[in-house]
């Protein structure tokens, strides 16, 4: 089902390292004058230059949001954020006052926590309508339906199986999740599908839960005495300036470390195959269908050097991490069909007027 006929790149990408540094470099100036309020511009600078540095046919694409859009956005949903906080301090004490009960107090702030955790979840499906409606291509642009709230309940309630089930349903929820965001997304006046098959991934999916809980089982065996040393069992408690209490510390942040590192690692053979089995299996109307060559090994390189690369820079080698990101998906994703723009109609999606809010207050925003 990943094969195609007459293989294509999708993209083409252009840029040059040296221009990603220019604006960069004024980026970060800018940021640094303004206390950080100039981020949303800077992200707008990057996304056009990276936008106009891919090409598709021939055609460039055009990014045309503006930082102004993602600021509001940003204050829009600061304003909701508050204004629910607010809500729910004025309703608990109410209910305080009248029930004369501390649990039920509790309760809008209960509510509260829930709708939070909805909106951050749904604040990617809101992203991807924003991102897709400032795209264009040939003067036509994206769109998207559905509710971005019911998306994230989609998300909390997805979540909750895989607790219950240990995990064991990521696969299934993977693709689930990955055919509302699809299906709902749309260029012009052609729709995106995708009809994703989890017994694909299952196999992936088993090897590397294993491989992570054997990792757990060996990094926990070797930094055993750093866990003890830090719990008060048998023994008087390590004050913090004591230098075995550092040691212990740090042997424990080494852990974690290592862990989640180690964890990301084993993951790609599975990341890999996710990646290919859903772009194999998406279709933009009849004209197009997608695919992709990733292999554990490239995803694996490309992880290795970008951390290596932050690391070793400290985090002045972002724009070779981002032309590193864009060039193996410039090389890897792939395209059968022709797509003719004089066929192609606008999209009536209605798009949004502020940009990312939500997820620029409740999560870091995106890649760029």
């Amino acid at each position: 089902m990943n094969s195609l006929d007459q293989k294509q790149p999708l993209l083409t990408y252009d840029g040059k390292i040296g221009e990603l540094y220019g604006i960069f470099i004024k980026n970060l100036l800018l940021q640094i004058i303004t206390l950080g309020i100039y981020r949303f511009w800077a992200t707008t600078n990057t996304r056009r230059y990276i936008w106009s540095r891919m090409r598709f046919q021939g055609e460039r694409f055009e990014y045309t949001g503006t930082g102004g859009e993602l600021f509001k956005g940003f204050l829009l949903a600061i304003a909701i954020m508050i204004g629910a906080v607010i809500g729910a301090g004025i309703l608990s004490a109410v209910l305080r006052a009248v029930t004369g009960s501390a649990l039920l107090g509790a309760l809008p702030f209960l509510a509260l926590y829930v709708v939070i955790a909805v909106v951050a979840a749904g604040a990617y499906f809101s992203a991807q309508r924003y991102r897709l409606s400032r795209t264009q291509w040939c003067g036509i642009r994206g769109g998207m339906t559905g509710s971005s709230f019911v998306y994230g309940v989609y998300v909390l309630l997805y979540g909750l199986l895989c607790i219950v089930t240990l995990g064991q349903l990521v696969p299934w929820v993977s693709m689930r999740l990955a055919e509302r965001r699809i299906n709902a997304s749309s260029f012009g006046s052609l729709p995106f599908h995708f009809e994703g098959r989890a017994r694909a991934l299952y196999a992936a999916f088993v090897g590397t839960f294993v491989g992570v809980v054997a990792l757990l089982v060996v990094l926990g065996a070797i930094f055993f005495k750093s866990f003890m040393a830090l719990l008060p069992i048998g023994h008087a408690p390590l004050k913090g300036n004591d230098p075995a209490a550092l040691a212990a510390v740090g042997s424990v942040f080494l852990f974690y470390v290592l862990f989640i590192v180690g964890a990301l690692l084993i993951q790609c053979f599975y990341l890999a195959l996710l990646t290919r089995h859903v772009m194999g299996n998406t279709t933009l109307g009849s004209q197009l269908r997608f695919g992709s060559s990733i292999t554990a090994g490239r995803l694996l390189g490309m992880i290795l050097g970008n951390l290596a690369i932050v690391v070793f820079t400290l985090g002045l080698g972002l724009p070779i991490v981002l032309h590193r990101v864009m060039r193996l998906a410039a090389d890897t994703l792939q395209v059968s069909g022709q797509l003719d723009p004089q066929t192609l109609a606008q999209s009536d999606q209605a798009a949004p007027r502020t940009g990312e809010g939500m997820l620029n207050l409740l999560d870091h925003g995106g890649a760029f």
